[in-house]
């Protein structure tokens, strides 16, 4: 046995992995706006496994360039050029996808609160006033009728 204690050895950076995850996660965005597009939201939650799977893969080569930052300096520049290249294109799929997300939540609050008018509207109550007499009371009130004896 020798008296030297062996050091982990330090993973290799696999640039094309993380350019071959980012394109794919930039796939399942494009495709995530088509839907936002078409208002097809329910399909949406198909891609979210994969998604998930794809920012955690790419989280841990964030990590492992973190943790050995000298990695960096083993990328070829071709790799680095389609890095780039790929990114840029995540970038604009990203801010379309935001910008589809934000017009898809106001639709959804302005068809919700279309809902609760109607509600509020359609459902006013008869109550007793303070005389005896019956009208409408407010949406959000309740009516209680008293048993009492004199």
């Amino acid at each position: 046995m020798s008296s030297e204690t062996k050091k982990p050895a330090i993973p290799a950076l696999k640039m094309q992995n993380v350019i071959t995850l980012t394109a794919r996660l930039a796939q399942l965005l494009a495709e995530e706006v088509d839907f936002l597009s078409e208002m097809k939201v329910s399909k949406i939650e198909a891609l979210q496994n994969e998604k998930l799977f794809l920012v955690n893969a790419l989280e841990a080569q964030r990590k492992l360039i973190d943790k050995h930052p000298h990695l960096v300096e083993t990328i070829p520049s071709q790799d680095k050029q389609d890095l780039k290249e790929v990114v840029e294109v995540f970038n604009n799929i990203l801010a379309e996808n935001h910008r589809k997300l934000l017009l898809a939540k106001e639709v959804n609050h302005k068809i919700v609160q279309a809902i609760t008018d109607v509600v509020m509207k359609n459902t006013r109550r008869m109550a007793y006033d303070g005389k005896g007499l019956t009208g409408i009371a407010p949406y959000e009130t309740l009516s209680v009728t008293l048993n009492k004896r004199v």
